[in-house]
C-alpha cells in the first residue's frame, strides 16, 4: 500500500495526505498517509458497528476535494479530461481575495519523490504582469526557521533569492499534521515529526552553476554567490546548504552582484554559533558538505556549523566544477570526487580532509583553465586547509570539551576571510581567454 500511496503523491503534486479504506469479509480499517508517516484506525468490525462503516464511505466520497486530501489553491482546466492550463492561488489574508499565478508548466519542474518529509514541489508561473516566478511548496519541520522569515530578512540583498509573496498554513486544518491526525487516547503515545505546510513565491532566475559554458561565467557567478552569502551573514542568517544546485547563473548580462544567485534558505537559521559553540545539527549536501561537519558527526564536542563550513562548501563547488564538468585526462580525479559524494559519512570527510593537507599542484589541474584560474584553485585550496589546521588546534579530537574563545577570535576575522576569497576570484576573473568555451563533459 506504501508503493501505491507513493505513486498517487508523485501523479498527484497537489496531494496533501491520502485515506485508503481497507476492508475484508467482517472487519475495515482506515489508513492514513501524510508527510509525517503512517496512522491508522483499529481494526472495526462493520457487522457489529455498521454505522461506523458508512461514515467512513460518505467521507471518503465527499464532493469537496480538499476533505479528499486535495489542495485545491492548485487548481487546472482540464475540458475533456486532460489538463490544459492551470493556476496557482495565494490568500492574502489582509485583503481576503486570492492572487492568480498562472502556471507555465502543467506540472512542477522539481518535485522530491520520498512518501515522507519536506515533499518539497517547485513550480513555474507568471503573475498578472507576465513576471516569470517560482512557487516551492513544502512541509516544514516546527524545528526549523520557516523559509520566509529567512528571505524577509534579505530582502534587498544583492544576490541572495528575492521573496515576491509567502503562505503560512501553521495552525489551519488542512496544513498541520497536528490537525490531520486524532488525539491520542488517553494513555496512549505515538511519536511523529509534526508538519507545517509553507509556500513561498519568489523571483525566477538562471540554470543551476554546473550550466555554466565559459570559465569567466562560472566564476563570476561563484565570486556574487559567495559576497551575497556575507551579505546574508551580516543580515543574521547562514545558509547551512551550500551546494550546486542552490546557486543560480543571473545570465549572460548581468551585472556585477547578480551574476550568481544563491537560492534556497530552507534550513537556513538564525546565527548561533557564536551562542552555542557546539552544536550537533546536521543539514546541507553530502558532496559540498565540509570535512570538520562530517567527520565529527556523532562526536560530542563538534563544533557548531560557522560560515567557514559553508565557505568550505563553496570550495568544494568549485572543485567539482573544476574536475567533475569537463573532458579532462586527471584520471585520479574521478575516484576522488566519487568519494567526495560518499554516503559515509568518514569517508566523505576524511578524503576531503587529506585533499586539503596534500600539495595541489599546477599541474594537477585540467589543461582548459586559465593560469590565472588555476593560481586561485591553488590559493583556495591552501586558505582552507589553512582554516581545517586552526580549527583543529581548537576543537582537538571533538571527544572532550574545549576552549571557546579561540574560535570566537577567529570568527572575529570573518570580514578578511570573505576578503581574501573575494579577491582570488577577481584576479583570476581578468584572465585573457577566460571568455572562450570549455570542454565540458
Amino acid at each position: 500500500m506504501g508503493v501505491h500511496a507513493k505513486e498517487i503523491f508523485a501523479q498527484q503534486p497537489n496531494r496533501l495526505f491520502i485515506r485508503f479504506l481497507v476492508i475484508t469479509e467482517s472487519r475495515c480499517r482506515l489508513i492514513q498517509f501524510d508527510r509525517a508517516g503512517v496512522v491508522y484506525s483499529p481494526l472495526i468490525n462493520y457487522h457489529d458497528d455498521p454505522d461506523t462503516l458508512i461514515h467512513l464511505v460518505v467521507g471518503l466520497s465527499s464532493i469537496p476535494e480538499v476533505d479528499l486530501g486535495l489542495d485545491d489553491t492548485v487548481r487546472w482546466n482540464a475540458p475533456e479530461g486532460r489538463k490544459t492550463h492551470g493556476a496557482i492561488m495565494m490568500f492574502d489574508e489582509k485583503t481576503e481575495k486570492y492572487t492568480k499565478y498562472r502556471m507555465r508548466n502543467l506540472d512542477p519542474f522539481f518535485k522530491r519523490d520520498e512518501l515522507f518529509g519536506r515533499a518539497t514541489r517547485m513550480w513555474d508561473v507568471a503573475d498578472a504582469d507576465g513576471q516569470k516566478l517560482l512557487v516551492k511548496d513544502a512541509w516544514i519541520g516546527t524545528r526549523n526557521t520557516p523559509e520566509h522569515l529567512s528571505l524577509k530578512k534579505a530582502v534587498d540583498l544583492l544576490g541572495v533569492q528575492q521573496l515576491v509573496d509567502h503562505e503560512d498554513r501553521t495552525g489551519t486544518e488542512f496544513g498541520e499534521i497536528d490537525y490531520l491526525r486524532p488525539l491520542p487516547e488517553k494513555g496512549d503515545f505515538y511519536d511523529f515529526e509534526n508538519r507545517i505546510f509553507q509556500r513561498i513565491i519568489t523571483v525566477r532566475y538562471g540554470e543551476p552553476i554546473n550550466s555554466f559554458k565559459t570559465e569567466a561565467e562560472v566564476l563570476a557567478a561563484l565570486r556574487d554567490a559567495i559576497a551575497a552569502h556575507e551579505r546574508l551573514l551580516n543580515a543574521g542568517i547562514l545558509h547551512c546548504d551550500i551546494s550546486q544546485g542552490n546557486i543560480l547563473l543571473g545570465g549572460s548580462n548581468a551585472p556585477e552582484g547578480i551574476r550568481g544567485i544563491l537560492i534556497d534558505l530552507d534550513v537556513a537559521m538564525e546565527i548561533m554559533y557564536d551562542k552555542n559553540p557546539i552544536d550537533p545539527r546536521t543539514v546541507g549536501t553530502r558532496s559540498s558538505q565540509s570535512q570538520l561537519l562530517l567527520r565529527g558527526q556523532g562526536l560530542p564536542y563538534r563544533p557548531a556549523h560557522d560560515y567557514l563550513d559553508d565557505l568550505e562548501s563553496f570550495f568544494w563547488i568549485l572543485i567539482h566544477i573544476i574536475f567533475d564538468h569537463i573532458e579532462h585526462s586527471q584520471k585520479w580525479a574521478k575516484g576522488f570526487i566519487a568519494l567526495c559524494n560518499s554516503t559515509d559519512n568518514l569517508d566523505s570527510g576524511g578524503v576531503k580532509r587529506a585533499f586539503l593537507d596534500g600539495n595541489l599542484l599546477d599541474s594537477q589541474i585540467p589543461g582548459c583553465w586559465t593560469q590565472e584560474c588555476k593560481d586561485m584553485v591553488i590559493a583556495f585550496h591552501g586558505f582552507m586547509g589553512s582554516i581545517a589546521i586552526q580549527k583543529e588546534r581548537i576543537i582537538g579530537t571533538m571527544t572532550e570539551e574545549w576552549d571557546p574563545a579561540p574560535m570566537h577570535e577567529l570568527h572575529a576575522q570573518m570580514a578578511d576571510h570573505y576578503g581574501e576569497i573575494l579577491e582570488m576570484i577577481d584576479e583570476a576573473l581578468g584572465a585573457p581567454g577566460s571568455n572562450r568555451a570549455l570542454p565540458l563533459a
